[in-house]
C-alpha cells in the first residue's frame, strides 16, 4: 500500500528505486547486525526489507499492466513468474553459501547481488495516460474493461474498501494460503514418511517448486482468455481435492498432489493482481493491490500456529475446506457498485 500512495506522488520509478534500495539497506543491517541481537536481523531483514521489497513489488506488478491493459494476466504472470524463477536459483546460492562461507558472507552477497540488479528500475517508464488503455484495447475489451470496473470508473483504495466485492476477494485470496502454507515446509519430510527415498522426496521438492513457477506464468495468461472467475474456481477447486488427498496420499500421488497445491498457490498470486484491477481499474493499482494482501499476509502468520495446535491431518483438512469456502466466494463475488 505505501508503494502505491508514493507512486502518486514520486512517480513509479523512484518508488521503485526507493523500495529496492530500503531493501538492500535492510539486507545490509541484518548481514551486519551483531549475532547477540536476533532481534535487529529480523527488524533488518524482516520489516525493513519487507517494506522496501513490498514497495517494489507492488509497483512492479501495476506498472506493466497499465502499459499492456489487452495482455495483463500475460504481463502479470511473466513478472511474478520471474520472482519464482529467482527463488529457485537464489536458495541453493544461499545455501551454498551459508555452508561454505557462513552467514555474513551470504547476506553480503546476496544484498549485492540484489543492488546491482535493482539498477534495473533506472529503465522502468512511468505508468502511461489513461488514453493510452483507450488505444491498446480493442472496442469489445474496452467495453468489457469498462464494465468490470463500473463503466471505467478507477476506484482509490477507500472507495474500493467501501465495496462489497473488495471483502469478498480479499478473503478469497487468503483461503488459498493455507493449503500451500502448511505444505510447504513438510514436502521433503512428509514424503518421506509417505514411502519416498530422500531422493524421491527432493526430486518431489524441485517438480513441486516447478509447478509454482508454470503456475505463475500459465494462469494469468489463461485468465486472459477465460477471465479470472473461471481460472480461480478451478484452482481452487483442484486445490481442495488436492489437499485433501494430502491427508493420506503416499508415493508417486503425494508428489502429484503437492505439485498441483504449488501449482495453484503460483496461479493464486499471479491471477488476483488481474483481478483486483478488473474490479478497481489500474490508475491505483498498488494501493488496492496492497490492501486485497492484508488478509493474505495475516493468514500466512497464522497457519503455522494453526498447524501446531490442529496437527497435521486436521490441518489439512482445515486448508481443503478453506479452498471450498474460497470456490463459494468466488461464485458469490459481487459485481461493482456504479
Amino acid at each position: 500500500m505505501i508503494g502505491g500512495y508514493l507512486q502518486h506522488r514520486l512517480g513509479a520509478k523512484k518508488t521503485i528505486l526507493l523500495g529496492s534500495y530500503v531493501m538492500c539497506a535492510g539486507f545490509l543491517l541484518a548481514a551486519a547486525a551483531p549475532y547477540e541481537m536476533p532481534w535487529l536481523i529480523s527488524a533488518g531483514y524482516g520489516v525493513i526489507g519487507g517494506l522496501g521489497s513490498g514497495c517494489a513489488f507492488s509497483l512492479l506488478v501495476a506498472v506493466p499492466q497499465a502499459w499492456f491493459p489487452d495482455k495483463k494476466g500475460l504481463v502479470t504472470g511473466i513478472t511474478i513468474g520471474v520472482v519464482g524463477i529467482s527463488g529457485v536459483i537464489m536458495n541453493p546460492l544461499c545455501d551454498y553459501i551459508l555452508a561454505a562461507r557462513g552467514y555474513r558472507t551470504a547476506m553480503l552477497t546476496v544484498t549485492g547481488i540484489y543492488a546491482v540488479l535493482c539498477l534495473g528500475a533506472l529503465f522502468i517508464e512511468e505508468a502511461p495516460e489513461k488514453s493510452h488503455m483507450e488505444e491498446k484495447l480493442p472496442e469489445k475489451a474496452l467495453s468489457q474493461e469498462k464494465n468490470a470496473t463500473a463503466e471505467g470508473r478507477q476506484y482509490t483504495t477507500k472507495e474500493m474498501m467501501r465495496t462489497k466485492s473488495f471483502y469478498f476477494i480479499c478473503i478469497t485470496m487468503a483461503l488459498a494460503v493455507p493449503a500451500y502454507v502448511l505444505v510447504n515446509p513438510l514436502m521433503k519430510s512428509l514424503g518421506m514418511e509417505r514411502g519416498l527415498t530422500g531422493g524421491q522426496a527432493l526430486a518431489g521438492v524441485v517438480a513441486a517448486s516447478f509447478a509454482n513457477i508454470i503456475g505463475r506464468f500459465a494462469m494469468p495468461w489463461l485468465s486472459d482468455k477465460t477471465g479470472c472467475r473461471i481460472v480461480l474456481q478451478a484452482m481452487y477447486g483442484a486445490s481442495m481435492v488436492s489437499v485433501l488427498g494430502l491427508t493420506a496420499a503416499r508415493g508417486g500421488l503425494f508428489v502429484l498432489l503437492i505439485s498441483v497445491v504449488c501449482l495453484v498457490y503460483g496461479g493464486v498470486v499471479s491471477v488476483f493482481p488481474v483481478l483486483v484491477s478488473d474490479y478497481y481499474g489500474m490508475k491505483y493499482q498498488g494501493m488496492n493491490l496492497g490492501a486485497v494482501m492484508l488478509g493474505y499476509g495475516l493468514v500466512s502468520v497464522l497457519c503455522p500456529y494453526l498447524l501446531e495446535a490442529a496437527g497435521q491431518r486436521l490441518s489439512f483438512v482445515i486448508a481443503g475446506a478453506a479452498c471450498g469456502i474460497g470456490v463459494l466466494c468466488l461464485y458469490r463475488l459481487p459485481t461493482l457498485e456504479c
